[in-house]
Parts: structure tokens; C-alpha cells; sequence
């Protein structure tokens, strides 16, 4: 069993403890040593004589590598992957890139880094000049004194300023600024806010070189700095692309490439800590499961997907994201978590961290929090941001110019306007990237604008909004394969063909839209000439939604009643058969039923039992009608048979039976006769459905199957029919359900947990077991989870987007108790499919047909009852095998009472698409210890 992962929050209190942790999660902040260390560092570690000249002070968790070379030192922080060489262990890295430094000089360093992979910055100190005789070594080869060089996307990003003198490099902006006393720059914020009102809920950054401070820049992606301490000289400069652009047009090669190097990567990223994968239904995150899933599995890891249940209300985007990740991880065998994107509590430890890394701003922050509160310590979030670097994120490109005003209306999405703003969002910064025709050397710039001003400016956040809790790595952020991927023409790139091929070879990665069963008439029709099919189709497909309603109406419905009775609702198509003289008193009794419904009538007018549905004999390990029928007529046959059933002592006949049927569990309705007396006793929640008929004649499983009103029987009643008057009495009357749960062989359960477990493991055996945990109170499912463990089942939850913060905190809790106990859990949307597709919305007419046939279906069974409710039968039948059981956690009450209103009774919701099992329908388990 997986241990809780939850990090303590609450308003006004703040543990100091986990603020040192969380906040500028594995940062970095370098000085000169004039410069006094901010308060942000306090507890951070400072290496000693790292890098000559310099203050180099790191977060608790962030990760050193450095070696030394006749050039000088070369520190990395944070994880970079040489992914030709497979090595992940910095110090390694760095003796290499030593190496290139000392025979291919700062050219020779800058190439081999710019092959790395992982998250990381590079500081190259130079060596200083001999300032004493006895230093023999010869002078350094000139050049600056540092490099300072980002990785692909600059994930782990560096800002820097100078003044007076004085540099500060930080991992994020306040670090630098903060070290330097930088006042805020008010004009920049304003901007910011001004941008985020012209495109509200849309991405907004600081674009450019701006920032929240004053004289504070940003190095740019595919950029370095050149630094001078004395005298303090800073140069920001473009190194990449070194080479001209290839186009190539043979997919293959480029595919196998692509994939080798994405492969590679990902199984060295997910080597360095427990691998978790970031999941929703876009491709970028299925390609990273696709290639990952293995390595996720055999490292403990898991996938997640976080969701703010607003958002699920208002769309459908945002469940599908969960419903899809949901179900690719389930075809691919990996736990997942559906996190709640949630805002902190107010000055909170999360709140002071999330402030304290990202001051002054505050940007969106419930997915931070999320996965800082619900995600372990340990992981290593695998992040699909980068994987558009290489296909085609902007799509509206010309041949314009470049310049501030075209800049703006790139990064704002628009075709015109922005006028007023284009000069403070991008003056000075073609410039400072060297955003030219002859630097890019024949790559779109519309490309490396998304990869240098998307990714770079605001990209950054979402890896560091994961580094406050934990580690995040970026498959995506490696140069060779974004080299790789814009090799490709225009028009591949935008079909995502890389992307698509790796999808395609891994069929566990596809997001399946549930398409109903298309009937053999339906598939007919498709053969027809034109004319004849158009005319034919609505004939078809009406009888055909006719006949799914009539499927659905009543599943595992029946009704027991007189010859000749009147005063029902019967439905046509449902099967009948004789019961034997003297049931219900009188010649002629017929037990009609659904046809899905499973039956067994044994036995004749002088010793008969007919048991309806799925009953459990769990002493005696029988499973299902035509068994615990044919035992319970042996018992009303013959005393000796009674007594070796171990249902009653000293006693026979109909109380022989009526004792076996108080003790069998599942969802069942027995009926027993003798010749003079019928007897009828439900299950412990009457899940089947039991109504007496007005003037006692008969009895129906759903009182609507009743012309006029119908008395419900509860579970703590015994029907008894006799001479053509009808009793109903106590049951516990009539059986002692104490002595009846009493051992009396050393293999029966002496405790409720041991015979829950044998009921367990009987019910395994039907299929696949499915728990439902619907609901923010899903009954005693939870209870079930480790016999699900013991069977190898699943945990599924279904949900409705609309209902409410109700409904997606019954997804978010089951989620994560399923996850806690080790079992795979599915989440599966009721108002679209895995792909998003909605009723009326672009899904496919059968698909929108069977789900109107459902809502039909429950409204005939339920009537106003099911005003509102929402059947899961489509769903369901799409997402689960066809031998799969769902098994339930509903219990009786304290009382013995059972839930009759629909909304209590979930099973109900899956009209007859799947098996029902039902644990907790149980009488003798309260009896036991």
C-alpha cells in the first residue's frame, strides 16, 4: 500500500520547514562576494571555493555536478542528461564538457552543452591568470571570465542584472533582484495586467527582455552570457542554431531518429527518482506515456492529471483531459491520480513558499498547490511541455517583417491592433536575441519564437511550479531533438506525423471515442445504393432505438403472477415461465422476467424453489441461481440435507429454506413453496426490487411494472402466502440470524473480516471486478479495495461534469484511496467521451442515440425519479470488458433499512450492461466479530 503523500496546510500557519523546501524549489543564486546574501537563502547551502571570485549559494535540493580542467571549472545544477552517452551523473558531464573546453576551447564547451538533455544551468569559470611565481601553470587561453549557458529551454532558467558594480544570477527573478535591492518596475506590471485584460483566461507573460524589476533581463533560450568580473562586463549572446537547417523528407529516417533520441531520453530522466507522468489526452503527454510506461512502472511510479472542477463545468475539455489520461493509463497499466487544482490557504506554508518564489507576481497557482499538497516527495515529474517547439504551435505566419508591433501580435494570437503596446513588449529585444535572418540560418522564426518567448518567459513556471514539491524533467527539452523534429517540412509538422507514428505503435496511447454497438441491420444499410440507403436509414435506426429503450427498461426486472392477471405492466418482450402448482396459492403462476435477468426454478408443487438474480451461499462457496436453488430444494426436501446445509437446527421444510435465504448474499429474491404456503425473502437490500401487488397476488421487482400502488417490502420481511391469504412478518422472527452466522466447522469464517473475504474471493470469480466509487460518499467501497488487491481488479468512478463541487470531490477522494491501496482507478465522463466529444457536440450520431435511449430507458423504469439523473450504461458498456463485474459498496443502514430511492441505488444506473456484485448485502456479517 502506497503511504499517504498529503503536506499539511492551513490558514496562518506556516511551517518554516517546508517554506525552505518549497520555496525556489532547486534554485540557485550567484554573486560576487560583495554582494550580501538575500534572506530568501537563509539555510541554503554555499559551497565553498566553488567558482573563483563568485558566491555560488544552491537550495537544499539542488542538485551540484562541477570538475576541474587546465581551462578551469565547470558547474552544472540540476540534472543534465548526456543522452548519446547515457550518463545522468553531473560531475560526469562536467569532466566531459572540461575536456571539450580545454582542446576545442569556449566553442567546443558551448557545442557539446548544447547536446545535453535534462533540466540544468552551466557556469564555466575560467581559470584566473598566475598571480604568484610559484603558480607554474600557464596562463588561460583568453576569453571571459564566465559562461553562463541555459539548457534547450531554459526550464531552469537564469535572470541577471548589475549595479554598481555588483551581479547577481538567479534561477528566478526575485533571487537576483532581491540580492541587488532592484526596485519593481511598475510600468512592466502594468503591462502584464493590461495584456492579461485584452485576452482574459488566455496565457499572458512578461514578454521581451521585461521583467517585474528594473534592470533585471532574462537569458533567452539558445542564448549565453559572457561575463568580465573585473571590470563587471556582461554580453548576452545567441549561439544556436550554429549550423544551417536541413530540410529532410524521408519520414522514416527522420521518425526512427526522432524516436531513438525521445526513447533514450525519457529512460534516462525517469532513472533519476521515481517517475511520475504528467497525463491528459493531448499527444505531447501520451508520446512521453507511450515511451515511458515501462520504466514508470517498473520505478513505482504513477501518472496524474490535474483538474479545476470550474472549469469541468463549463466544458468538456477539462473532464476529457481526466477521462483520457484515465484511460490511457488504465490500458497502459499505470496508477493514477486526479488531483484537485485548489487555491492555498491564505497565508498558509504554500501560500508564503509560492509568494516568496514568485514575488512580486502572483501567477495561477491552483495546479502548484495541487501537486504540492497530493504528489510525493520523491518523484520525477515527467513534463510534455517543448513537444510544439517542434511541430507548428503558431499557426498564422506570413512573411511580414519583423519587428515589436509583429512580435506582439504573434505572442497576443491577433491580426491586427496593439498599436498602442507593441514598443513596451518588444522594443530592444530583437536586439538582444539576435533575432535575425542570418543568425536563425534558415529556421522559421515563427518557430523560434514559440520556442525563446513561449517557452522561455512563461514556460519556465510550469516547471517550477512542480520543482516546489518535487523534481520536474522535460522529455521534450533536448536541442538534438528539436533539431530532429524541425528537420521536417512545414505541412508534417503540422499533421504531427512524429507524434502521431509514436501513438500508432503503441495502441495502449489512444484516447478510444466509446462508440455504441451498431446492430446488423445498421450494418447492412451501409451497403444500399444512395437513394434506397437514405430512405431506409431513419426506418432502421427509429426500430432500433426502439429497441435499445426496450433493453433498458427494467433491467433485471420480474414479476410473479397469477394466470389471467391484470393490473401490470409487463413489458412484451419478457420471457415467461410456469411455476409449479400452488405457487402464490393458486393454479397457473408464471414468473415473467427481463431476459437478462438469471433464474432457476427446481423442484415441484410439493417441494419447489425458484431463486431469481445472483445469490452467494458464502459458507458453502456456492455461486450463482441454479446452485443455491438446488441446494435450498434439498434443504425444503429432506431434513437430513437441511441439516448438512447447516441452515437450522433440528428444523426442515420451508423454515430450512427460509433460513438458507436470510443467510445468502448478492442481489437476489427467493421464493419456496410446499404446496400449501409460498414463501418470498429478499436480499439485505432488496436490490432486486420487491413490491407487493395491490391485492396480494402477485409481486414485481419495480413498482412502476404495477398498474396501481404497489407496497414496497423491506429487507427485515418475510412474505408468506398460505390458503389465499398473504402475511407479511419479521423475518428475525422467524430466523435467528446469530446462531445462523456461528461457525460450526473449523474453515468457516469465525469474523466479519473473514467472511467478507471469502465473499471476495467467490465473487473474483465471476470476472473482472470492478469497484464503483461514485459519489462523494460511495458507501463502503473503500472497505474493498484490499480484496481487490487480493483479486487483481480495478476502482472506477463515473462522473457527471455538471453536477457540482460534490460530484468531482467523490472523483478526487476515490482517486486517491484507490491509489493508496494500489489498485488501478478509471474515471469515466458521463456527458462526452474520452476524446471530448459531447451530446450535440460533434459526437457520433449512434453514440448521441444510445445515450438518448438510455435517459429513456430510466425514465420508463423510474419515472420522475430520474428527472436529472444521468444513466451510465454508454459509458460504461465503452470503457469495460463485457465479462466485467461492478461490484458495489452499498451497505444496509443501522436499522437494517435499504436504500430504495434511485439515487441510492447506483447499481440501477447501469441498466443490465454489466454483472452487479454487491458485497455489503449481507446479513450475517453484523452478526459476527
Amino acid at each position: 500500500m502506497t503511504a499517504p503523500t498529503h503536506r499539511p496546510d492551513a490558514p496562518g500557519v506556516v511551517d518554516a520547514a517546508l517554506v525552505l523546501d518549497g520555496a525556489h524549489g532547486h534554485g540557485y543564486l550567484v554573486t560576487g562576494t560583495d554582494v550580501p546574501a538575500p534572506p530568501d537563502v537563509t539555510g541554503w547551502r554555499r559551497p565553498a571555493d566553488l567558482l573563483d571570485g563568485l558566491v555560488v549559494h544552491l537550495h537544499p535540493r539542488t542538485v551540484l555536478g562541477s570538475a576541474e580542467g587546465v581551462t578551469g571549472t565547470v558547474v552544472l545544477l540540476g540534472h543534465p542528461v548526456d543522452v548519446a552517452a547515457g550518463i545522468t551523473d553531473p560531475s560526469r558531464i562536467a569532466s566531459r564538457l572540461c575536456a571539450s573546453w580545454d582542446l576545442q576551447e569556449d566553442a567546443g564547451l558551448v557545442r557539446e552543452a548544447a547536446t545535453l538533455g535534462g533540466r540544468w544551468t552551466l557556469l564555466a569559470r575560467r581559470r584566473p591568470a598566475p598571480t604568484t611565481p610559484t603558480d607554474r601553470r600557464p596562463p588561460p587561453r583568453p576569453g571571459p571570465d564566465l559562461l553562463v549557458v541555459p539548457d534547450a529551454h531554459a526550464t531552469q532558467p537564469v535572470f541577471w542584472a548589475t549595479t554598481g558594480g555588483r551581479l547577481a544570477l538567479g534561477s528566478t527573478p526575485s533571487l537576483a533582484a532581491h540580492a541587488l535591492d532592484l526596485p519593481e518596475d511598475d510600468d512592466a506590471l502594468r503591462l502584464l495586467e493590461e495584456l492579461r485584460a485584452r485576452r482574459p483566461g488566455a496565457v499572458t507573460y512578461l514578454p521581451g527582455v521585461r521583467t517585474a524589476y528594473q534592470g533585471l533581463r532574462p537569458l533567452v533560450p539558445n542564448c549565453l552570457l559572457r561575463l568580465d568580473l573585473s571590470p563587471l562586463r556582461v554580453e548576452h549572446r545567441r549561439f544556436w542554431p550554429e549550423e544551417e537547417r536541413v530540410e529532410r523528407t524521408d519520414v522514416d529516417a527522420v521518425h526512427d531518429a526522432f524516436r531513438e533520441r525521445l526513447g533514450a531520453h525519457v529512460r534516462l530522466l525517469a532513472g533519476l527518482g521515481r517517475p511520475a507522468l504528467s497525463l491528459t489526452a493531448g499527444r505531447d503527454s501520451r508520446v512521453t506515456a507511450a515511451l515511458a510506461h515501462e520504466e514508470v512502472r517498473a520505478g513505482g511510479g504513477l501518472a496524474f492529471t490535474y483538474v479545476n472542477p470550474r472549469d469541468a463545468r463549463t466544458g468538456p475539455a477539462a473532464t476529457a483531459d481526466v477521462t483520457g489520461a484515465s484511460a490511457v493509463a488504465a490500458q497502459l497499466g499505470l496508477p493514477h491520480r486526479v488531483l484537485r487544482w485548489r487555491q492555498p490557504p491564505a497565508g498558509g506554508t504554500f501560500d508564503v513558499l509560492h509568494r516568496r518564489t514568485y514575488d512580486p507576481l502572483v501567477p495561477s497557482r491552483g495546479a502548484a498547490h495541487a501537486m504540492w499538497a497530493d504528489l510525493p516527495a520523491d518523484l520525477v515529474q515527467l513534463q510534455s511541455n517543448g513537444a510544439e517547439t517542434g511541430t507548428t504551435f503558431v499557426r498564422r505566419r506570413t512573411d511580414e517583417l519583423l519587428d515589436p508591433l509583429r512580435l506582439a501580435r504573434m505572442m497576443m494570437h491577433a491580426a491586427d491592433g496593439l498599436e498602442d503596446l507593441a514598443a513596451r513588449m518588444y522594443d530592444g529585444y530583437l536586439e538582444h536575441a539576435e533575432l535575425t535572418p542570418d543568425r536563425l540560418r534558415g529556421y522559421d522564426h515563427h518557430d523560434l519564437f514559440y520556442w525563446e518567448q513561449r517557452m522561455g518567459r512563461w514556460g519556465w513556471q510550469k516547471f517550477t511550479d512542480g520543482d516546489l514539491g518535487h523534481r520536474v524533467l522535460a522529455p521534450f527539452n533536448d536541442r538534438v531533438l528539436l533539431e530532429t523534429m524541425l528537420s521536417l517540412p512545414y505541412a508534417q509538422r503540422e499533421a504531427m506525423v512524429l507524434l502521431e507514428r509514436v501513438l500508432g505503435d503503441v495502441p495502449g496511447t489512444r484516447v478510444r471515442a466509446p462508440g455504441p454497438r451498431v446492430s446488423l441491420a445498421r450494418s447492412v444499410t451501409t451497403l444500399l445504393p444512395g437513394r434506397l440507403r437514405r430512405r431506409v436509414e431513419p426506418v432502421v435506426d427509429r426500430r432500433a432505438a426502439r429497441a435499445a429503450v426496450s433493453r433498458s427498461v427494467f433491467p433485471g426486472g420480474y414479476a410473479v403472477l397469477p394466470a389471467g392477471a391484470r393490473g401490470t405492466r409487463v413489458p412484451a418482450g419478457w420471457l415467461r415461465e410456469p411455476l409449479p402448482d400452488g405457487a402464490f396459492g393458486a393454479s397457473g403462476a408464471l414468473l415473467r422476467h427481463h431476459p437478462g435477468l438469471r433464474h432457476a426454478v427446481v423442484g415441484d408443487g410439493s417441494a419447489w424453489v425458484a431463486v431469481l438474480g445472483d445469490p452467494v451461499w458464502v459458507r458453502q462457496e456456492l455461486d450463482g441461481a441454479w446452485v443455491v436453488a438446488r441446494a435450498l430444494q434439498d434443504a425444503l426436501a429432506d431434513r437430513r440435507s437441511a441439516e448438512a446445509l447447516m441452515v437450522t437446527a433440528g428444523r426442515h421444510g420451508l423454515a430450512a429454506v427460509v433460513a438458507g435465504a436470510a443467510g445468502l448474499t448478492g442481489r437476489y429474491l427467493v421464493l419456496a413453496g410446499d404446496g400449501t404456503r409460498t414463501v418470498v425473502v429478499p436480499d439485505p437490500l432488496t436490490a432486486l426490487g420487491v413490491h407487493l401487488l395491490e391485492d396480494g397476488s402477485g409481486v414485481v421487482s419495480h413498482a412502476r411494472l404495477a398498474d396501481g400502488p404497489a407496497r414496497r417490502v423491506s429487507p427485515g420481511d418475510l412474505v408468506t402466502v398460505a390458503g389465499g391469504s398473504l402475511d407479511v412478518a419479521p423475518l428475525d422472527q422467524q430466523v435467528d440470524l446469530a446462531s445462523l452466522a456461528r461457525p460450526r466447522r473449523v474453515e468457516d469464517p469465525a469474523t466479519a473480516a473473514e467472511r467478507l473475504a471469502r465473499h471476495a474471493r467467490i465473487l473474483s470469480h465471476r470476472g473482472p471486478a470492478w469497484l464503483a466509487m461514485s459519489g462523494l460518499a460511495h458507501g463502503r467501497s473503500g472497505e474493498l479495495l484490499p480484496h481487490l488487491v487480493a483479486s487483481g481488479g480495478s476502482a472506477l468512478t463515473w462522473w457527471d461534469r455538471t453536477v457540482g463541487d460534490d460530484e468531482a470531490a467523490g472523483v478526487f477522494s476515490a482517486s486517491r484511496e484507490a491509489f493508496e491501496a494500489g489498485v488501478q482507478h478509471r474515471v469515466l465522463g458521463l456527458r462526452e467521451d474520452p476524446a471530448g466529444g459531447a451530446p450535440g457536440s460533434g459526437a457520433a450520431p449512434a453514440l448521441r442515440a444510445a445515450r438518448e435511449a438510455a435517459v429513456e430507458a430510466l425514465r420508463q423504469t423510474w419515472g420522475e425519479e430520474a428527472e436529472g439523473v444521468l444513466p451510465v450504461t454508454v459509458a460504461l458498456d465503452a470503457a469495460l470488458p463485457d465479462d466485467a463485474v461492478v461490484w458495489f459498496g452499498t451497505a444496509p443502514g443501522p436499522d437494517g433499512a435499504a436504500p430504495h430511492a434511485l439515487v441510492d441505488r447506483p447499481w440501477e444506473l447501469l441498466q443490465g450492461a454489466r454483472a452487479v456484485a454487491l458485497p455489503f448485502s449481507d446479513r450475517l456479517l453484523g452478526q459476527l466479530p
